[in-house]
């Protein structure tokens, strides 16, 4: 099937999904989604509206953990498995600012800020389109796949080239809201990863440890003299630093700060993780017989059943030493055979099966070198 045949058929199978999407029966579940609070930079009116339906069939998962086109796609067993494999690789939307390369026949050859690959890309409209996007004007837009190439999803926002920084900025603002739209590019996310690792390094020469517990009152201050150190470090190896931005220093949350003590985690793939009251772990790890108090069984419990944090603390815990952790949570999970080197491992991944269910991202995000101008600004 040649690309523009392809394009046809995708045409008339996202219109079939339009109005499958538009029988009632998702009004409710959209409506949650707009609660969410998702919002869309340089839309507004029809085009927000249309941009908010494309990425709810899409994109966004229902009740069942399913998205709209999905259950489209289980709805037609009539459809071929060529049509069934185009309508499903639509999940795998790339939203970004893309600059205009040039005109290659009936397509547009797209190259994206965000993560500085290229996008050959065809518009179901027809090429007449492109007349309104000439060579580097920028787009505000989603391709999906088509084939080997990629077509237009929803509505474009076309920026003219005059309008390069309000590009830039854009783009700037989309890779630190959504790091992993950056990470379609796997040198942008094996060079997150060094730096990750770097400056795990340097936190680990700071502290002495990749696990350190702090008082609450003092958390904010240990975390700005590790921002100098790092900074410091960085100049150091630097042999022309000048116009390098100090580093962003973290501001510590309210909950954070205003407990008793607060640990403060560094792993290899989860970055930098904070935990309140991270003592009493600590000290229930290192004397089970303090899970008799509420307070300590309390905490402890929360960290384990926490999903938006790691498992990497309480890991750390453990591995110091396998046989108290085993008595700690004997008790707590009331098994007098728990074996924490025989099943530890298990209970992190059913307590925190949201957490094992998504994929993780380094924490520090590089930006291109088209972008680095903008971050310096910001």
């Amino acid at each position: 099937m040649t690309a523009d045949t392809l394009l046809d058929r995708a045409a008339e199978l996202k219109q079939q999904l339009v109005q499958f999407s538009q029988s009632g029966r998702y009004d409710r579940a959209f409506r949650n989604m707009l609660a969410e609070g998702r919002q869309d930079a340089g839309l507004e009116g029809e085009e927000q509206a249309i941009l908010l339906w494309d990425s709810f069939l899409l994109e966004h998962r229902l009740r069942d953990g399913r998205t709209v086109v999905e259950q489209f796609v289980e709805s037609r067993p009539d459809l071929s498995r060529q049509d069934r494999e185009l309508l499903l690789g639509w999940r795998d939307v790339v939203t970004g600012v893309f600059e205009v390369q040039r005109r290659d026949g009936s397509a547009l050859v797209l190259s994206n800020l965000v993560d500085d690959l290229t996008y050959r890309t065809l518009a179901t409209t027809g090429p007449s389109v492109f007349r309104r996007m000439p060579r580097r004007s920028f787009l505000l837009t989603r391709v999906v796949p088509l084939g080997d190439e990629w077509m237009f999803s929803g509505p474009t926002t076309v920026l003219r080239p005059a309008d390069r920084d309000i590009a830039g900025r854009l783009a700037l603002e989309m890779t630190l809201r959504s790091p992993e739209t950056a990470y379609r590019n796997p040198e942008r996310l094996a060079r997150a990863r060094e730096l990750q690792q770097a400056e795990r390094e340097r936190f680990l020469r700071f502290f002495g440890s990749d696990l350190v517990v702090v008082p609450g009152s003092q958390a904010q201050r240990r975390l700005d003299e590790f921002s100098e150190f790092s900074h410091a470090e960085l100049m150091r190896a630097i042999t022309r630093p000048r116009g390098i931005a100090r580093p962003v220093t973290m501001t510590l949350p309210p909950e954070v700060i205003g407990a008793e003590t607060v640990g403060l985690v560094f792993d290899e793939d989860d970055g930098l993780s904070f935990w309140p009251d991270f003592g009493l772990v600590q000290e229930a790890f290192a004397d089970p017989e303090l899970a008799r108090h509420r307070r300590y069984r309390h905490q402890v419990l929360a960290c384990l059943q926490d999903q938006e944090q790691p498992p990497t603390a309480l890991r750390r815990l453990a591995e110091r030493d396998p046989a108290k952790a085993s008595a700690l949570f004997s008790r707590l999970l009331k098994r007098k055979d728990f074996d924490w080197s025989r099943e530890g491992e298990q209970l992190l991944r059913t307590a925190k099966s949201d957490y094992f269910a998504r994929p993780h991202l380094p924490k520090i995000t590089p930006v291109s070198d088209r972008l680095a101008a903008y971050a310096r600004r910001r």
